[in-house]
Formats: structure tokens, sequence, C-alpha cells
């Protein structure tokens, strides 16, 4: 007769946020810890991961938006650059200044893609 008991699987898994960053050189997923129902500030989880360095990233802010420009050494370009979804919708700098609040429910991908700048191209 055998018997099998596992007082791991009795466990309550604690609640995280995950954040998966996507890029054709990596990809990496970043789980925060988080109440159930609790809701948090989606630029403060990145400025906090920034400053663990995990992953290694840089923001530019003003005083209307903010933008990732840096992750694990990527780097915006005029073609492509960082890209934040939420639940499949994109967010701009502009919404992430103003607060996205997120959930362990929530989808969050940050994704390496191409994108259109407003200022033009550089002169080579």
């Amino acid at each position: 007769m055998s018997c099998f008991s596992s007082t791991s699987a009795n466990k309550t898994k604690e609640p995280t946020i995950q954040i998966q960053f996507i890029s054709r050189d990596f990809e990496e997923n970043k789980l925060i810890p988080s109440g159930l129902f609790e809701s948090k500030d989606l630029l403060f989880l990145l400025a906090e991961l920034s400053k663990k360095e995990d992953p290694s990233m840089r923001f530019i802010s003003t005083n209307r938006t903010e933008e990732i420009m840096e992750v694990n050494g990527v780097r915006n370009t005029w073609n492509e650059g960082w890209v934040v979804y939420v639940n499949g919708e994109r967010m701009d700098g502009v919404q992430m200044k103003r607060g996205v609040k997120v959930r362990p429910t929530d989808q969050i991908q940050i994704r390496y893609e191409a994108v259109e700048r407003v200022f033009g191209r550089p002169i080579n």
C-alpha cells in the first residue's frame, strides 16, 4: 500500500503580477507579489524593477510622458522601441504618466517592436 501526501500541494499560491518583456534577443518574465484584489501603479512597478536592475531598464521622463528607452541593453531606435501593453491594449506615455493600475489578473507585456517617431529621422 502506498500513500502520497504533499504539504506544498495544499498551500495557496500568493497572487503575483506578471510582467513579460519580449524582444527578438530575449524573453523574460518578472513576478511581483501582490494581494489578490490589490491594484498597483504599473509605472511604480517598472521603476522598482529598474531600481533593482532586474531587468536593467532606463526611462525618459518629462512633465507629460514616460517612456521606456532601454531594457537589458536593447535601446529604442528611430524604427523600433519598447511598447507597453495591458490586456492587449497599447499604453502610451501619457497614460503611463497619469497612472495605469494593474492587478494579478491583468496581462502585461512590454514588447520591442516597430514604432513611428514624431520627431522625424536622424541625419547621418
